[in-house]
């Protein structure tokens, strides 16, 4: 995965901003990728959003290259200034990726560099903010970049049919539905059949706080 630098033209520090849910979150999500990750590799984080779980956890997985990635590049000032912050030097300023784009929008280059090479894609919080057609791009990126065996990680609310959803979590899933129709809370069946169509097997599934939870997918066929 290409490194990009972090040391020239440093990012002011005043560009760094902040989600509530961040620091609530980071260590229960820093605990899992510990213990479910190979021993090194490259991890490809989409929608890094403010920067600070690339800072935070990817400054204590110093044995994996860490590619930050947001499809606002309005963000790309505060994830560059949190990474500054770390003085880390496994984790990479962002690229642009548009997962509903084919191939994410990467140029042919970009797209050789990564396709069936990177070790573990990361992705938090996105899928309920976004389309369903959101998903099914992730999904069909992540089967496409992940090398045999590679993992998916998608840390987010879901509702599940085998059990009681939280009123917060019936609650949220009206306020994102009031910001826009097409986004809202997506049911883990229809997420677990979207992987196993693309490849990818739901092989555990973590409980997180705020009734959230974490999936891990495996790559189990070239796709």
């Amino acid at each position: 995965m290409q490194s990009q630098t972090t040391k020239s033209s440093p990012p002011d520090p005043d560009a760094r901003r902040y989600a509530p849910a961040t620091k609530r979150n980071r260590e229960a999500i820093y605990e899992i990728l510990k213990n479910n990750l190979p021993e090194k590799g490259t991890l490809l984080e989409v929608a890094s959003g403010t920067g600070e779980h690339a800072a935070w956890i990817g400054s204590r997985l110093p044995a994996f290259t860490w590619q930050t990635s947001e499809y606002d590049t309005n963000l790309f000032p505060s994830i560059k200034a949190h990474i500054q912050a770390t003085e880390a030097n496994n984790i990479s300023v962002p690229i642009h990726i548009d997962v509903a784009q084919k191939d994410w929008g990467f140029g042919k280059e970009m797209n050789v560099e990564f396709q069936n090479k990177t070790d573990v894609i990361l992705c938090a919080n996105m899928i309920h903010i976004a389309p369903w057609e959101v998903a099914i791009g992730l999904i069909r990126g992540a089967s496409k970049f992940l090398r045999e065996n590679g993992l998916a990680f998608i840390y987010g609310p879901f509702f599940q049919n085998d059990v009681e959803t939280a009123p917060s979590n019936m609650e949220f899933d009206r306020w994102l539905k009031e910001q826009d129709s097409s986004w809202g809370i997506r049911q883990l069946d229809d997420v677990k059949n979207l992987a196993q169509d693309h490849g990818l097997l739901l092989n555990k599934i973590h409980p997180m706080p705020a009734n959230n939870l974490f999936l891990q997918l495996k790559k189990i066929n070239k796709t």
